[in-house]
Parts: C-alpha cells; sequence; structure tokens
C-alpha cells in the first residue's frame, strides 16, 4: 500500500470496477472516469455502470464524458502519477494519455496479442480456449497494441462462463497491474514485451444474431457460446413464437439418426439433437419469467418440448 501514488481511472463494466477497488485500496484514486448513464427499460430510470457505483460508494470523483476524445479538460484539473484503463469502452485520445506523470496503463482480458479488442474474455470462451489470461500493457493510440509488462494464464474450467472468468481475469490482473505501477514508481526498470504481429486476433463485440442457438453446430460449439454468452448478451432458441434464453447447458454424447433440433427427451430434462452429439439445457428463461433449473420449468408443462418436435 503507498497512498502517495496517485491515479486516475478509466473504466466501465464489472471487470474494470474490480480493478478499481485493487486501486483504491493500496493508492490514492483521485479521479473515476466512466461511461455516460444509460437509460434503463423503461427510459426514465437511468442505469450506472458498475465502475460509477463502485465510485460513488466512495465518494470519489467521476467524469463521463459522452467523447473522451473532445472532452477532457476536466481531466487536466487533477494531478495523478498513473492513468489506468479497465474495459474503458471509448478510444482515448494522445492529449489524455500524457496526462500521467509517468504513462498509461492497460488491464486488458486476454493473452495479447490473441484477442484484441472489446469481447476478449467472451471470445475465449466461444473459441474453447483451455486458458484464458490477463495482460498489464502500455496504452497506444493503437487498439491493444502497446508493449506488454505482465502476464498471467487462468485455466478455463469446465463449470466457467462469461461472468466466473470476469471475477477471476479481473481480479488476478489488478494484483499484476499493483505490481508494475510499484516497480514503474520505485524506478525499476522494466522492459516491455513487443507483441508479435504474426499471433494478432481480434474479439469483436457480439452482434445480436450471433446469440440465437444453431442446433445445425455441434453440441460442443453450443455449450462454449452459452457459457461465453452467460449473463451478457445471453444466448437464445426460438420455440412456438417464443424465445427462450439459456444460461446452463452440458453436452451429451449421442449418435441417434434424426435432425438437428429435434427434441430427444424432456424426462426433467431438455435434451436437443444438434448436428454433432446433443445439447442438454439445464438452466432456462421463457419471456417475462425468471430463470429456472430445466426440471423446475419442465414440471407441469406437458404441452412444451414434445419428444420428436424440431426446434428450428
Amino acid at each position: 500500500m503507498n497512498k502517495k501514488i496517485k491515479i486516475c481511472f478509466m473504466g466501465t463494466p464489472e471487470f474494470g470496477a474490480n480493478v478499481l477497488k485493487k486501486l483504491i485500496e493500496n493508492y490514492t484514486v483521485v479521479l473515476v472516469v466512466t461511461q455516460p448513464d444509460k437509460k434503463g427499460k423503461r427510459g426514465s430510470e437511468l442505469l450506472f455502470s458498475p465502475v460509477k457505483e463502485l465510485a460513488l460508494s466512495y465518494d470519489l470523483p467521476i467524469f463521463q464524458p459522452e467523447d473522451i476524445r473532445n472532452d477532457f479538460n476536466m481531466m487536466k484539473e487533477y494531478d495523478f502519477d498513473f492513468l489506468v484503463t479497465a474495459a474503458y469502452g471509448q478510444f482515448i485520445p494522445l492529449d489524455v494519455l500524457h496526462l500521467a506523470h509517468f504513462l498509461t496503463l492497460n488491464v486488458h482480458g486476454s493473452l495479447l496479442p490473441k484477442y484484441r479488442g472489446g469481447a476478449p474474455i467472451q471470445r475465449a470462451i466461444e473459441a474453447g480456449d483451455k486458458y484464458l489470461g490477463v495482460t498489464i500493457m502500455r496504452t497506444i493510440l493503437k487498439m491493444d497494441a502497446g508493449v506488454m509488462f505482465k502476464q498471467s494464464k487462468i485455466l478455463l474450467e469446465d463449470d466457467d462462463t462469461f461472468a466466473t472468468m470476469i471475477e477471476k481475469l479481473s481480479k488476478k490482473g489488478a494484483e499484476d497491474l499493483l505490481e508494475v505501477i510499484d516497480k514503474f514508481y520505485s524506478g525499476e526498470e522494466i522492459e516491455g514485451i513487443h507483441q508479435n504481429v504474426d499471433e494478432i486476433s481480434f474479439a469483436y463485440n457480439i452482434k445480436k444474431e450471433e446469440c440465437l442457438l444453431d442446433f445445425n453446430s455441434d453440441a460442443l460449439t453450443l455449450h462454449n457460446k452459452i457459457r461465453a454468452f452467460n449473463p451478457n448478451p445471453l444466448t437464445f432458441f426460438n420455440y412456438k413464437s417464443e424465445s427462450y434464453k439459456v444460461y446452463k447447458s452440458e453436452v451429451i454424447e449421442n449418435d441417434d439418426l434424426v435432425s438437428p433440433g429435434t427434441i430427444i427427451d424432456n424426462n426433467k430434462k431438455l435434451v436437443i439433437k444438434c448436428m454433432k452429439n446433443a445439447l442438454s439445457i439445464k438452466e432456462i428463461q421463457s419471456p417475462g419469467k425468471k430463470a429456472m433449473d430445466i426440471s423446475s420449468f419442465l414440471n407441469g408443462k406437458r404441452d412444451l418440448f414434445k419428444i420428436g418436435e424440431i426446434i428450428r
């Protein structure tokens, strides 16, 4: 802990909030920059980002520019040693990157140079990677392209989802970040590692149409997507003019010669044939209802999900 070290933090979602909490506990955070509030479903209410919620709980100054490229004068009013970014959500201009006395550091949820971009954790889970990771790097004008100061790997367990990996990676990233900050502040020389351009891949933001489960895929592909999109934006399938969101699943070995999408078991479970193997839906949400385990959901619903029906 060194409260002499002054930090300006830029972040928005839960990943950023976990990093911010560690910074607050160890340094002096002078300003928090986060995305503008969003309108709720009703339109009249405003939704605060997890980073803003945390900053308010510690009574920290908050800045929420619509476009940081054109509105950053407030940041000039604060004196800070490091500018830290973690899933902020906007491109940061060079004038802002140069405001820190030392440098600007980014906590990125991937093993760079893999998965540059806005959805690194989700894309890695979706791809079925065995290990996910977090990188502490220098923030530069080019997206996630700066030199790297530290990387850590974390095994993707069978029951991990986007939600659990946010928690694991952000907390490990925060620990690594503190180590890097302390070394820079003490004057220790840290040699940054340049990213291998031949290994670059991109983690593009998820589009709504990607969330639809296509049972013409193999079951493992769908299972990984369900894990990657839980809790946000969530996968779904359409059945009898309704959309059902899927939270959890399991791959079942199956070589039945039936069409993909065919319901092959509905006895306290919902098993759907895929192009390869089958997908057992473990937790589901019907329109306007809360998510439920599949056994409770199917109880008393004999008119739904009959064996032999095909989900297109």
